[in-house]
């Protein structure tokens, strides 16, 4: 069985339609004969086809500043200046622009390795999407992990409490980390002459 298709129409050419359709088959209905009341049979089915479809609506596409006060309206934010505020904005889009860099370069990579086939899409889940902590975790500070391990429902308080001790130890290397040189600098040796 081929996969059905659809075709969308406006809601104005839909109720034109059936307006249509209902007055020829007024029209016809006075005749008597068996050709017109197949016809008739035929525009009973197309109006009922009409009547019972499905309606699509089309969302309009939010602009980041859009989708970023629609956001923070709804938290609880504590008091602050509007300074503040635009601060914290201007942060949470960055990190919104870095990820979402990030992600482009990641399904760029994946696009050119597998080769597109004409397999039939899987439906997408309804759920809220959560990215893993692994692909987002650079772009936060400690306590904004925090708050997100606390977020998810799915971790037991061991998991939360190993994720972000594993995370605080990447943090603290990565501050205490240095380079073949700087770590040469500092100890006072000199690096080994090339032969």
């Amino acid at each position: 069985m081929k996969d059905k298709k659809y075709i969308l129409i406006t809601k104005d050419l839909h109720n034109s339609l059936i307006e249509f359709l209902d007055e020829i088959q007024f029209d016809i209905a006075g005749n008597n004969d068996k050709e017109s009341m197949h016809k008739v049979n035929f525009i009973s089915w197309a109006i009922g086809e009409l009547v019972n479809s499905f309606e699509a609506y089309f969302p309009k596409k939010k602009s980041r500043e859009d989708y970023v006060d629609e956001t923070f309206m709804d938290w609880n934010l504590p008091e602050m200046s509007d300074e503040d505020y635009n601060k914290l904005v201007d942060q949470v889009d960055n990190f919104l622009k870095g990820w979402e860099k990030e992600y482009k370069k990641s399904s760029k990579k994946k696009s050119a390795k597998e080769p597109k086939s004409n397999s039939k899409l899987k439906p997408q889940s309804k759920e809220k999407f959560v990215p893993p902590l692994n692909d987002i975790a650079e772009y936060m500070s400690l306590e904004e992990i925090k708050e997100y391990l606390l977020e998810d429902e799915e971790l037991t308080d061991e998991e939360r409490f190993d994720l972000y001790y594993e995370e605080h130890r990447r943090v603290q290397e990565e501050k205490n980390s240095m380079s073949y040189s700087e770590l040469l600098r500092k100890s006072g040796v000199k690096p080994p002459e090339k032969n």
